[in-house]
């Protein structure tokens, strides 16, 4: 299989926008009652995970008695270009169209550069030459438990390391990175890990843009199109110009955070070339958000240095110990991607860990099929971040069950923008929006658990609020009736279906819709959304 294939794909679909205010505000994080989390389960294939409710077949039309959101109907019929909802259709690994592939060649194994399983020995220098010494395909772990007491890092592309499956290979950590780098600090709050994939793309200026184009627009006025041609996948990047940027994610009262990002190249968004004529370029996808002269906006060739990596069938393990509390983490941190496209982390469950999954700066990424637990009693709090997503777009995290307590379980931050959760569940999960204006998130078929902290959310004060514009909140279901976040967590956030008491008043900009989850048209919208994309590609 080539793995650098993309297939081509169309969309009529696009990206929703308005302009109001908001409050600024915070929240803090809600760390209540300790314990009472369920054992975890046996270790196994992780593809068969439960959610609360098994979602409807997306290809079927929608029963009779369905009751449609006024911002999407029964089919997508309501659906508005220039409405709340942000277009789903294009998360995840090859924009969602292509299933995460089986690579079946070339192999290699790290037993064949020393690695021996189930002894005392380390492991480490065994994987790293591995590492370094398979070009491309899959490197396998065989079942067995190995000992990793380095940072393993992927800079390569075309590259899956695989297991045997969860609980058969194991990776054990005895050591913290703290302990690996001497560090008497905790600088691991926030970054960093044992298993790390970096990339970056350095695809270089192709145009600037002329002409300033609202939000669900697909053509733009550019300088040149020399070297643009129709198919070709182009990059529109953007730079804050004194906060305007910020002002404009916050839907256009809420000044950002320019005293700490003023400047900052913080809008980057993918798309296919449509068409080329004159002076014009048109999208195959339509802006999620504006583009503005005052920004220096410009096309960018798209040169991703790594991508399709796979980390699969696995389970990584971290020594025993008490979490020492927020911002006093050692390093137990399991996996980082940083500037990766088209990659994914399938079957992988992490135990007893500071910082699950850390996904930053990227793009068309998908996190499917996570466990996240312990072994040992961490205490009512287990860790820092369990998944997080940070200034990158269209990243996908679904099928994943965290089974115990994070500060944080579920992180958007940093200008990440339509990051999709989906079909997931936690004991008492949070959704953490921690300011820096993650933008048009999507939260769509979850079991949030005890439901006694859905928007317990972090971030300090002056990246407030929580949400950027066009969070949308779709089927989620708890224990108990939740409570709403207050109303200075964000502007124009959308709740559909969401099994929470009605607010004292609906704040200014929100839009709430009470619908039972079972009587919803769609149950998990990513999923209607992409096959409705699907659709629209047959002949």
């Amino acid at each position: 299989m080539a793995l650098h294939a993309l297939r081509a794909s169309r969309l009529r679909a696009s990206m929703a926008v308005a302009s109001l205010g908001v409050v600024l505000g915070a929240c803090l994080v809600d760390v209540d009652e300790p314990g009472g989390d369920p054992p975890a389960d046996e270790d196994g294939d992780l593809s068969t995970l439960p959610v609360a409710m098994p979602p409807r077949d997306p290809a079927a039309p929608p029963p009779a008695t369905c009751k449609p959101s006024r911002l999407y109907g029964r089919t997508g019929d309501l659906w508005d270009p220039a409405g709340r909802l942000i277009d789903y259709a294009y998360a995840g690994y090859h924009t969602g169209l292509d299933p995460i592939p089986t690579v079946s060649a070339p192999t290699a194994s790290v037993l064949s550069f020393g690695a021996e399983p189930n002894d005392s020995g380390d492991d480490t220098n065994a994987f790293q030459q591995a590492i370094a010494g398979t070009a491309r395909g899959v490197l396998l772990v065989p079942a067995g438990r190995y000992i990793i007491t380095k940072r393993l890092e992927i800079k390569k592309s075309d590259f899956v390391l695989r297991g045997a499956g969860p609980g058969q290979t194991i990776l054990f950590f005895p050591k913290s990175l703290g302990q690996v780098d001497g560090a008497s600090a905790t600088p691991y709050s926030f970054s960093d890990a044992f298993l790390k994939v970096n990339g970056s793309d350095s695809g270089s200026r192709l145009a600037t843009i002329s002409a300033s184009a609202p939000r669900g627009a697909k053509t733009l006025q550019v300088s040149t199109t020399n070297g643009i041609a129709a198919g070709q996948w182009i990059r529109v990047v953007q730079k804050d110009a004194s906060g305007t940027m910020f002002r404009a994610l916050h839907g256009g009262q809420f000044p950002g955070n320019a005293g700490e990002d003023g400047g900052k190249e913080a809008f980057h968004f993918y798309s296919r070339v449509a068409a080329v004529q004159g002076q014009q370029v048109t999208l195959e996808r339509p802006l999620p958000f504006e583009v503005d002269t005052r920004w220096t906006p410009e096309l960018r060739a798209r040169r991703p240095s790594v991508r399709e990596v796979g980390i699969e069938d696995l389970t990584l393990e971290f020594v025993g110990t008490t979490y020492p509390g927020h911002f006093n983490e050692k390093g137990y941190n399991a996996i980082h991607l940083r500037g990766v496209q088209d990659s994914w982390v399938r079957n992988v469950k992490i135990l007893n860990a500071d910082y699950g999954i850390n996904v930053s700066g990227c793009f068309f990424t998908t996190i499917t099929d996570v466990v996240l637990d312990t072994t040992f009693d961490r205490g009512s709090l287990v860790g820092h971040h369990g998944l997080n997503s940070e200034g990158g777009n269209d990243v996908l995290f679904t099928r994943f069950d965290v089974r115990k307590k994070f500060v944080h379980d579920l992180t958007v931050d940093g200008y990440a923008m339509a990051t999709v959760w989906s079909d997931g569940k936690g004991t008492d999960l949070n959704m953490d929006h921690h300011g820096r204006a993650p933008y048009g998130t999507l939260w769509s078929h979850l079991d949030l658990g005890k439901g006694k902290r859905p928007f317990g959310s972090g971030g300090a004060g002056n990246r407030m609020p929580h949400s950027a514009a066009f969070s949308t909140f779709w089927n989620l279901t708890a224990q108990q009736t939740m409570k709403l976040p207050a109303s200075d967590f964000g502007p124009l956030l959308n709740f559909i279906a969401v099994q929470a008491s009605d607010p004292p008043s609906t704040p200014s900009g929100w839009s709430i819709e009470k619908i039972a989850a079972a009587e919803l048209c769609q149950p998990e919208l990513h999923a209607f959304a992409l096959e409705r994309r699907r659709a629209a590609l047959q002949p």
